[in-house]
């Protein structure tokens, strides 16, 4: 008697193998959405439920070599006239540090990158804002900046966000692009005899550098 091949056998391992595929799927997806989960849960508790952040202290040695700075910026002309000793580079921590002092180390926070100087800021959103009025909220504003030959110091708004999420510029009174320092110079004595100290400036990766005038 011619004996017929038995071809049901592999079912029972192919139905394992699916099952097996099945849960792999799931626990990704799961996965997925518990790390999306937790994601979105820091991302409204910085945003919407900001902690307040932590001031700069500096070091003895950074404190020394940031009150150096500042005599010299107090008083540039006691600087000798060679244009090494005429240089200052200001980095991120010195202006957070500063921004301590005045007390504003929790809520404003300084950032310097290629041409431009961004802030993160803890504030009361206004009554009229469109979203979460009257709450506390983490913004970041980004300005570019920069100082013409003669020495006009511009501080342009270029954007403010929320969470990484660009706002309107309507919402926001429409004062992107705009000035800040323009408005503010001829009316502040101050602030003319600061700029014309200044030779040239450029903003950096985590720095500012300055040339003062002889």
């Amino acid at each position: 008697m011619q004996t017929i091949p038995d071809t049901a056998a592999p079912a029972a391992p192919r139905a394992r193998s699916m099952k097996k595929a099945v849960f792999i799927t799931l626990a990704v997806i799961l996965g997925c959405a518990g790390i999306a989960a937790a994601t979105g849960a820091i991302w409204v508790k910085r945003t919407l439920y900001p902690s307040a952040m932590t001031p700069v202290s500096l070091t003895a040695a950074e404190k020394a070599e940031y009150d150096s700075k500042l005599q010299v910026l107090n008083n540039p002309a006691a600087v000798r006239p060679d244009e090494a000793n005429r240089t200052l580079v200001i980095n991120e921590r010195e202006v957070n540090a500063y921004l301590a002092q005045q007390e504003l180390g929790e809520t404003v926070q300084v950032k310097f990158g290629e041409g431009q100087v961004s802030a993160a800021v803890i504030l009361t959103a206004p009554e009229d804002f469109p979203l979460v009025p009257n709450q506390k909220i983490r913004l970041r504003f980004t300005f570019g900046t920069s100082l013409s030959p003669e020495h006009k110091l511009s501080l342009k708004l270029d954007d403010v966000s929320l969470g990484g999420i660009s706002l309107p510029n309507s919402w926001l009174g429409d004062i992107k692009g705009v000035d800040l320092v323009a408005s503010n110079v001829e009316s502040d004595p101050a602030l003319q005899k600061f700029l014309a100290g200044i030779q040239s400036m450029e903003v950096h990766n985590g720095s500012l550098r300055l040339v003062l005038n002889k």
